[in-house]
């Protein structure tokens, strides 16, 4: 049966005796006996018997299949799409108005992600390998299998589905060469509108084809010809870390086709320098001397890409203007009007912090993580008379300790085995007329301590490998979330150092001591994730979700609120209003804790008043009753809510006649 014939079964109202005899001949196949295939479609039967070869259990629950560590590469691939298709994905979803339905993205491997549900499906918003190979025959391997729309009723899945009773239609997606690419499909309780669905998919899979991919293609080459155009050099680094440059590049670090970009690269970064958000060096390649700038996209992921512009030094002041004139270097960097938050305890720091802004005097930051250290000093140096000069940051822990000396000093050519061609500017030197953060400053070897606090003593630094000085003119500003006199005690951190660094000590508070600020800071990020993920409505936030986050300890402090966010509106997906459900299961268990105290102290309050009954009786009303409310008086939910029975629950309503009401 072709999906034509489907759809007039479903348009004569014959669909149930069809999907009867689909259930009776899976049946037949499953006990290895022949199969009317005027029911069953030869497409279908030949995927049941791959699924069969395969050793999918039919008899199994359907479950959710997470991707194998050894398959990460597929598991990329789809990631990759999704992010770079996301507009098409989104506007996609808008066009499907029914009540009831999911959308789903697959890979060709069959790697797929549910990301619209609003029929109750076990799999919303999960990323599984649902090809043949595990599930067996799904709409979607039917789809990537015979490279065309399909449409399949539920009974005819290899693995019974009883989550969703209806049918599913799908699509396969082709790149340039027409090669598939992967398929989307849409799930439907309502059998009836299955032919509208079969036609949406089939347009819509024909519109990425046919009219988004090349335009999206089109786009891509006019913006590599720009910047093939462009007098710098340009490379960009994606997560999977595979480089993509601009002919100039190329010409600039003279890299040889089929040489491997990423290692030319490594030349000139040390995996400190790959991982400062923003850095700006000299380097010299063949005897000249080049401006090397880098900043991180994708801010606040685990795996971060990088984009790195290269320029010969001696051309940018014929570019920037006779004067020489440089770009501002607080370009991209953090103010204190970026710093949101109006509590006593951060409007003192921000006072703090503009009043020694004016001065080159050493600054200490000290504060837990997560609670913006870096963004202090970027607003201080901001701030300052060096705002035009660099800010050059550097994370003291995320160094291993034999490299610490050469990132901050420098060294010489042919100092040690390992060492760049042409030397290295340490970090301390390329900071001269600016600002030199350095976060984690108690993981600093104390070796290394004794050459900094000569550097602040002297103004003059040595290479590694060099007997000549060279004057330096830093400010510093240094950060730590631990005791340094304490640390000092230890004999890890010199005493003499602390009080050099420590001029001024600005304390920030944690995300816990200025509660007031959660909202205006949840607000903010909010605005933030919907330009990034080019949400159009109005985003509304419940009122648990609000409470969730207010009486939550947050001991990753602004950057645990931010992430969770950002969770937040992902498991959104098209809705408009935030829960506590999309918050983590840790942040629930913390809201759920708090409304137990609340409703123990109800209990020990009311407790008194009512001696009479008894305390445990007292409490096992409120608690039936503050439930019974959060539910909207659905019994079945507060049974699962409570971990009791339907039964209890109405037992205990005709021990407690008060909560008759709300029954």
């Amino acid at each position: 049966m072709n999906a034509h014939e489907l759809f007039q079964r479903i348009s004569q109202g014959t669909e149930k005796a069809y999907l009867e005899k689909c259930r009776d001949q899976r049946e037949l196949f499953m006990k290895g006996k022949p199969v009317d295939q005027r029911i069953v479609p030869k497409g279908v039967y030949n995927s049941w018997v791959r699924s069969q070869q395969y050793g999918v259990n039919p008899f199994e629950k359907p479950c959710h299949h997470p991707i194998d560590k050894s398959r990460s590469n597929d598991l990329n691939r789809l990631i990759e799409y999704l992010e770079r298709y996301h507009f098409f994905i989104k506007h996609a979803i808008e066009l499907i108005d029914y009540e009831g339905f999911t959308f789903s993205f697959a890979a060709r491997e069959g790697f797929t992600k549910q990301i619209h549900d609003n029929i109750g499906s076990p799999f919303a918003n999960l990323i599984g390998e649902c090809s043949e190979r595990t599930v067996g025959t799904t709409t979607t391997a039917l789809a990537l299998a015979e490279n065309r729309p399909v449409a399949l009723v539920s009974p005819l899945n290899y693995q019974d589905r009883p989550y969703i009773e209806g049918v599913g239609v799908a699509a396969p997606i082709h790149d340039p060469q027409g090669e598939v690419l992967g398929a989307i499909a849409i799930g439907l309780r309502d059998c009836e509108r299955a032919q509208e669905a079969y036609w949406m998919v089939t347009y819509l899979a024909q519109v990425f084809d046919r009219l988004y991919l090349p335009i999206t293609q089109q786009h891509e080459k006019k913006i590599k010809d720009i910047i093939d155009l462009l007098p710098q050099g340009v490379a960009y680094v994606n997560h999977k870390k595979s480089v993509h440059y601009n002919e100039k590049f190329q010409t600039l670090v003279n890299l040889s086709k089929g040489k491997n970009p990423l290692k030319k690269l490594s030349e000139f970064f040390s995996q400190e320098d790959w991982d400062l958000a923003s850095a700006r060096q000299e380097i010299k390649v063949n005897g000249k001397t080049f401006i090397l700038n880098s900043s991180i996209l994708d801010e606040g992921k685990i795996v971060k890409s990088k984009v790195i512009t290269l320029e010969e030094k001696q051309l940018l002041p014929q570019r920037l203007g006779e004067n020489g004139q440089d770009l501002k270097a607080t370009d991209g960097l953090y103010s204190f009007e970026d710093i949101v938050g109006n509590s006593a305890e951060l409007n003192e720091a921000k006072s703090t912090g503009l009043n020694v802004a004016g001065t080159s005097v050493p600054v200490l930051i000290f504060g837990e993580n997560g609670t913006g250290k870096e963004m202090f000093a970027q607003a201080i140096h901001a701030a300052s008379p060096r705002r035009e000069r660099p800010f050059i940051a550097i994370n003291c822990g995320a160094i291993p300790a034999e490299l610490v000396e050469s990132e901050l000093f420098g060294y010489e050519e042919g100092s040690f085995t390992g060492a760049l061609k042409g030397g290295k500017v340490g970090k301390i030197e390329a900071a001269s007329g600016g600002t030199l953060f350095l976060d984690e400053i108690e993981s600093m070897p104390v070796q290394d301590q004794i050459k900094l606090l000569r550097v602040l003593s002297t103004g003059k630094v040595q290479k590694v490998g060099s007997t000549k000085e060279i004057s330096v003119d830093i400010r510093l500003i240094s950060a730590t979330k631990k005791d340094l006199l304490e640390e000092s005690d230890k004999g890890l951190f010199r005493e003499d150092l602390y009080f050099r660094i420590s001029t001024f000590i600005i304390e920030l508070p944690a995300l816990r001591q200025r509660r007031e600020d959660i909202l205006l800071l949840t607000k903010e990020f909010i605005e933030k994730f919907s330009r990034k993920y080019s949400l159009r409505q109005t985003i509304e936030m419940d009122q648990e979700f609000v409470d969730a986050l207010e009486n939550y300890s947050w001991r990753g402090n602004v950057r645990e609120l931010e992430h969770s966010i950002e969770r937040a509106i992902i498991l959104m997906g098209a809705g408009t209003t935030l829960k506590a459900d999309y918050l983590s299961k840790r942040i629930q268990e913390s809201y759920q804790n708090y409304q137990v105290r609340g409703l123990v102290e109800d209990v020990l309050t009311k407790g008194l008043k009512k001696q009479e009954q008894g305390l445990l009786y007292t409490a096992e009303a409120i608690i039936i009753d503050h439930v019974l409310k959060s539910v909207g008086g659905n019994v079945t939910a507060a049974a699962e809510k409570l971990g009791v029975t339907r039964k209890t629950i109405y037992n205990k309503l005709q021990e407690h006649p008060d909560l008759r009401a709300v029954k």
